[in-house]
């Protein structure tokens, strides 16, 4: 009784003229809805409005004579079990209408900000022209096919008896005008869906959509949206980027004759012209023959984008992809991506917790590695700069993202010890115990890498992220709360050193842009970029927040040359955090109990003595550090003589039981 005549009258002139009079099914429409598929056509669309509802409630958008069949079925018991008035109102209730608006109200709010019942006559056609194709139609994005679609049902509105022939005529000539405000929801629309399948994993389908109940989630809505502008702006960039490299590669400016930057500026019609031309045209019987091979294509780039709250694990922001109604395919929980060099923290942090200190020496040399399952075959893995500096501190190889360095820490502590720490960390997905693990080789998804640095803010405590903090039911009761859970990693003690080494990151490393431009609050993280510039990550944090984004293409294809995490990621990260700490105290992270620090001799492993011409001083872990000083023998005999070096387990005191390591210290060769 609530929904405006005038509403009603323009989605039966449209929809379905004879309502009130079929018993859910129009037989006089099938002949000419069928017939093309008797000769391999598409099905037509022939469907009341019970039908429709039926299709909406129970079936698949599919077009087949057998889903008609169901719906049409479906249809008939529907009108048997309720009365037209009734049908009405579950359909206006749960129609979709565009812009993740499901029902008329939804829709007038909106596209117009207004109820309803306060809509003018074209208003009222606009929602109802919605029915056929509700996004293609939407006033907000397609005015001009909104309005031809609008005059269509003023017409039929017309010619039904509805309106006079001056009132269509009138509300013809309107502009299309829309002031409505996009949900919340919607443009959190990754985020929503989570907590929808988080419902309905938990409570069925009938629990979120009938139950009337109340979900309150982690979401912090500035900050949402902030982080989808910042990152739609940046992929945006990087889209550019790509699209002027693939059009110089295929001398798209010359072939078309086009000024380039006009190629990119239209970019969707040049390159389908060029697609049509060379790209898709055979030149021989075998499809790699083509004029241009498939590897030059355009391949489009996609990012996620996860922000977690310190403190408690609480997802305050998330972002799935470039647009929730183009790919429903949720990159930030779904996507399982190598993460590179961004894996390697894992790495030093189980050096750490058993021993190690980041001004520990390791070798930046070329190493060959024989393959277990044929020894004819070896790896030889190189830097991301092909060059090596020789003996360098742990630190310095963190920073600076050294492979070589990374790759043998991780197998003098034993490959199965990294893989028992990833797995602690939080990386549920394939981790192999092989050398290359140690620079990301593994499979991970952007939420298990984001939930895993949190663990070092929190020295050592990883919480187990979440989206939704309580449901109620329409009583306000509570359904469900919240429990925090939380999984101890490493000790306050490893966690800090290896913090300690992540800020080096952010101050002189392959992140420096973070300390260069000017944000201050104390903060770490590591970039990350695979193979061939597939996969783009950097992941950092501050006292407050954790936050990682990741860059690539859904089908593994390389974004480019030069498309590192310190290009494509950092500058997002920069840009959400600056939002974010905006109001914010300067906090830092306190050195616990348990860490000590000294100044080493190189040469001897020993405390340094003023003699010594090579030293450094880092932290160590209580108990790891040495207590004996250095000698003279060790430097008058340039090193012929055995000392104490820093990898000669027997000249160091006994570690401590790592309880968290199951009272196992650190592995040599």
């Amino acid at each position: 009784q609530q929904i405006p005549d005038l509403c009603k009258n323009a989605v039966f002139a449209i929809e379905d003229k004879a309502f009130y009079s079929h018993w859910g099914v129009d037989l006089g429409a099938y002949p000419s809805a069928l017939l093309p598929a008797l000769f391999g056509g598409r099905v037509r669309g022939a469907s009341t409005l019970t039908q429709q509802l039926a299709k909406n409630l129970f079936l698949t958008p599919e077009r087949s004579i057998t889903r008609k069949l169901r719906e049409l079925l479906l249809a008939i018991q529907i009108e048997r079990t309720y009365t037209k008035d009734e049908i009405l109102e579950f359909y206006f209730n749960q129609v979709y209408l565009g812009a993740g608006a499901y029902g008329f109200q939804a829709a007038s709010q909106r596209y117009f900000g207004r109820s309803l019942d306060s809509l003018a006559i074209g208003e009222y056609a606009i929602l109802a022209g919605l029915l056929q194709r509700p996004e293609a139609y939407r006033p907000d994005k397609a005015p001009g096919l909104a309005r031809e679609r609008r005059n269509t049902v003023l017409s039929s509105m017309r010619s039904t008896g509805y309106i006079t022939k001056r009132q269509m005529v009138e509300e013809m000539t309107k502009p299309i005008v829309c002031t409505g405000t996009e949900p919340e929801n919607h443009r959190a629309a990754y985020y929503v869906e989570t907590i929808r399948q988080f419902m309905e994993k938990n409570w069925g389908e009938n629990f979120i959509y009938h139950q009337g109940v109340n979900v309150y989630s982690t979401l912090d809505r500035a900050l949402q949206h902030y982080a989808e502008s910042c990152m739609v702006n940046n992929l945006n960039s990087v889209q550019r980027r790509m699209k002027y490299h693939t059009a110089r590669v295929l001398a798209m400016p010359q072939r078309l004759k086009t000024p380039l930057d006009t190629i990119v500026r239209h970019w969707e019609k040049y390159y389908a012209r060029f697609d049509t031309l060379y790209l898709s045209k055979d030149t021989a019987a075998n499809d790699s023959d083509r004029t241009f091979p498939d590897s030059l294509r355009y391949h489009h780039a996609q990012s996620a984008l996860i922000m977690i709250d310190n403190r408690t694990g609480a997802v305050r922001a998330l972002v799935g992809g470039e647009d929730f109604n183009v790919s429903k395919y949720n990159r930030a929980l779904q996507g399982k991506r190598s993460p590179g060099s961004s894996f390697k923290p894992f790495v030093y942090a189980a050096a750490i917790d058993n021993g190690a200190s980041p001004g520990n020496q390791v070798e930046d040399q070329p190493i060959t590695i024989p393959d277990p399952m044929d020894t004819s075959k070896a790896w030889r893995p190189h830097n991301y700069e092909d060059k090596f500096e020789g003996a360098m501190t742990m630190r310095r190889a963190m920073y600076l993202s050294k492979n070589l360095p990374a790759i043998q820490v991780g197998m003098q502590y034993g490959l199965n010890t990294v893989v028992s720490y990833a797995r602690r960390f939080g990386l549920r997905n394939n981790v192999p115990a092989v050398p290359s693990v140690s620079i990301g080789s593994c499979e991970a998804t952007l939420m298990e890498m984001v939930s895993a640095y949190t663990t070092f803010p929190n020295y050592g405590i990883r919480p187990e992220p979440y989206f939704v903090e309580e449901i109620t039911d329409r009583q306000s009761l509570p359904v469900y709360q919240n429990i925090p859970v939380t999984h101890e990693v490493l000790r306050k003690a490893s966690a800090w050193i290896v913090l300690t080494m992540m800020k080096d990151v952010n101050i002189r490393g392959t992140a420096a842009a973070v300390w260069a431009s000017g944000f201050r609050h104390p903060s770490g993280g590591k970039t990350g970029t695979t193979n061939d510039y597939t996969d783009a990550w950097y992941i950092g944090y501050t006292n407050y927040y954790t936050l990682g984004i990741w860059v690539g293409c859904d089908d593994h294809f390389p974004l480019g040359n030069g498309h590192t995490g310190t290009k494509d990621a950092v500058p997002v990260w920069l840009d959400v955090m600056n939002f974010a700490h905006k109001e914010m105290p300067i906090k830092d992270f306190p050195q616990p109990d348990g860490v000590t620090s000294a100044k080493v001799c190189i040469k001897s492993g020993l405390l340094a003595q003023s003699f010594c011409d090579n030293t450094f001083s880092d932290y160590f872990l209580a108990g790891y550090q040495p207590t004996e000083n250095c000698e003279r023998r060790y430097h008058s005999t340039l090193g012929k003589e055995k000392g104490a070096n820093l990898f000669n387990t027997e000249s160091r005191p006994n570690p401590p039981t790592n309880p968290l390591n199951n009272g196992r210290v650190r592995k040599t060769f």
